[in-house]
């Protein structure tokens, strides 16, 4: 059966981890954004500095909460799946692969935009009034791996694309839902580049396996 709860981690296997949270939401105009936001694969520790091992791009941020405006803190997920979800498939592809996660791990959340609102239309006409839109400053880091989940062809969301379709990565991929298999290359605006809610465990699973 898949646990929502634990990103499809068994409980057995949940336990053996302490998956955490955290982001930096700071507010534009009246408007709550989420920026920073790592998945770590153990317990975060603010005192130690993390080590990124990879990035997943989504949408926007939906429905996690902040603890704290300003600060890197731990956040509140409030029914968020797409954040267990990952740290789940990076935990996995460590396990298939028989490697240790490094120590401080975690993977790094980008969006098209940052606007929390789980109302994807009205995330989207919120963003678009925006001149110039606030972006996260971790974008200009590099990653190692960088995991496609943005979804499929959308005219009002395809215009958020171009900044990532045009960077150079070095590990690229994503899960083509038409084709039903993993990609390794950048999407296009019009490919569909699953998100992570209903996409398949095991082909991420065995993929990040080979790369990380």
């Amino acid at each position: 059966e898949y646990s929502y709860r634990y990103g499809g981690l068994s409980p057995n296997q949940a336990r053996r981890y302490t998956v955490e949270y955290v982001a930096r939401f700071k507010e534009f105009d009246g408007q709550l954004f989420r920026f920073d936001t790592r998945i770590y694969l153990e317990k975060f520790n603010e005192n130690v500095e993390g080590v990124c091992v990879g990035s997943i791009i989504g949408k926007n941020p939906g429905s996690a909460a902040p603890t704290e405006l300003d600060q890197l803190r731990p956040l509140v997920l409030n029914g968020d799946k797409m954040l267990p979800t990952v740290g789940a498939r990076f935990l996995q592809g460590y396990n298939l692969a028989g490697k240790a996660v490094p120590s401080n791990a975690y993977v790094r959340v980008w969006n098209l935009f940052y606007i929390c609102n789980k109302d994807l239309g009205e995330a989207i006409k919120i963003a678009s009034a925006f001149n110039p839109l606030p972006t996260c400053p971790t974008e200009q880091k590099q990653t190692p791996i960088v995991w496609f989940g943005w979804g499929g062809n959308n005219a009002s969301l395809n215009k958020f694309k171009d900044r990532f379709i045009r960077r150079k990565f070095n590990k690229i991929f994503f899960y083509d839902h038409h084709a039903k298999m993993i990609v390794s290359n950048t999407p296009s605006e019009s490919d569909f580049a699953k998100h992570t809610q209903g996409m398949p465990a095991e082909p991420v699973n065995m993929h990040l396996a080979k790369i990380v």
